[in-house]
C-alpha cells in the first residue's frame, strides 16, 4: 500500500484542481543520482533539484502478490545531453554505466501550476509510485527504450539456495562469505593501452587478476567494471572491450577474484574457516 503524507491526503480530498509532475531518481551502481521530472522546467523538492527530461512511460499495474511488473520508459535526450563533464548520456548508456541502476518514481502533487516562480517544494506533496531495476532494451539516435521491473524481480532465486556443490556456494565478499573486499583493491594508474588492453604500472604476479575485474575512477571510462581475462606485467587484458580507449592517467582500481576453492580461500584470502564448499562429497558415479 502506498503510504501518503497528511498534507498530500488534504491536498487530494479538498481540492478540485491540482497539478500533478512524475519525478524519477536514479541511482547508478557507482553511487551517481540522477534526478528528473516530465515537467518543463527545474522542480526543486526539498533539497533536490530536478531536471527537465522528455520521458514517456506507460501506464504502471501493480498487484499484491509476487508476479513481477513492469513499466516501460521511452526517454528521447539531446545528443549534447550530458551525465557529467567527460561523457554524453549515450555515452553512459552505450558504456553500461545504467546496468542494473535503481529507479525510483514519485508523483508530484500541487495545488498551483508548475512555473518558474514555485519555488521550493515540500517531499510531503510527493508519492513514492514506482521502485524497480532498471533495463535499457534499446538506445540509438536520441531515443532510449527501457523497462523498469520491480524488486520482487529479485525473489526469482533457485530454492533451495544452498546446494552441496564442491565450489564454495558463497559469493566472493557478501554477508556469508566475510571477505573485506577494500583489503584487496588496489588502486592504479593506466598508462595508455586498447580498449582490451590496459597499460598500468601495477606489479602484481601474472595471472593474480584472472576472472577478477577493474573499474574505471577517472576518465571516459568512469564507472564502468570489467572482468579481467590475464594480467601480464602490468598490462591488464579484459573479456569485454571498454568503450573507448584509456588515457594516460585515467585511474582504476582492481580486484582478485575467487574460484571457490578450497585451495584460493586459504591462500588467497585466509577465510578458510567461511568456506562453504564440499570438495570431498563423491561424485555421482561412485555415490551408491
Amino acid at each position: 500500500m502506498k503510504q501518503a503524507s497528511e498534507r498530500l491526503k488534504r491536498l487530494l480530498i479538498e481540492s478540485q484542481t491540482f497539478y500533478i509532475a512524475d519525478l524519477y531518481k536514479i541511482t547508478l551502481t557507482d553511487g551517481t543520482v540522477l534526478r528528473y521530472t516530465s515537467a518543463d522546467i527545474v522542480l526543486t523538492v526539498d533539497d533536490d533539484c530536478y531536471t527537465p527530461l522528455a520521458i514517456e512511460r506507460d501506464g504502471t499495474t501493480q498487484t499484491n502478490d509476487m508476479s513481477v511488473d513492469e513499466m516501460h520508459l521511452t526517454i528521447t535526450v539531446e545528443p549534447s545531453a550530458r551525465l557529467d563533464h567527460e561523457t554524453t548520456f549515450m555515452q553512459a548508456i552505450a558504456a553500461g554505466r545504467f546496468a542494473d541502476a535503481e529507479l525510483e518514481l514519485h508523483r508530484l502533487f500541487s495545488p498551483e501550476p508548475f512555473t518558474i516562480f514555485s519555488g521550493r517544494i515540500d517531499a510531503d506533496y510527493a508519492l513514492l509510485w514506482w521502485l524497480g531495476r532498471l533495463n535499457i532494451e534499446r538506445a540509438g539516435g536520441i531515443t532510449i527504450e527501457a523497462t523498469v521491473a520491480s524488486m520482487t524481480e529479485l525473489l526469482n532465486v533457485k530454492f533451495p539456495t544452498h546446494l552441496y556443490y564442491p565450489p564454495c556456494i558463497y559469493t566472493l565478499g557478501d554477508t556469508s562469505c566475510g571477505v573485506d573486499l577494500d583489503a584487496f583493491r588496489q588502486q592504479g594508474t593506466a598508462t595508455g593501452g586498447t580498449r582490451s588492453a590496459i597499460q598500468s604500472g601495477l606489479s602484481l604476479d601474472n595471472g593474480y587478476l584472472a576472472q577478477g575485474s577493474i573499474t574505471f575512477t577517472s576518465g571516459r571510462n568512469t564507472g564502468v567494471t570489467r572482468t579481467i581475462r590475464s594480467n601480464e606485467s602490468g598490462t591488464i587484458t579484459v573479456v569485454l572491450p571498454f568503450y573507448y580507449p584509456p588515457a594516460a592517467g585515467d585511474t582504476f582500481y582492481v580486484l582478485p577474484a575467487c574460484d571457490k576453492s578450497m585451495h584460493c580461500c586459504k591462500a588467497r584470502f585466509s577465510n578458510l574457516t567461511r568456506f562453504r564448499g564440499y570438495p570431498f562429497i563423491p561424485v555421482p558415479e561412485t555415490a551408491y
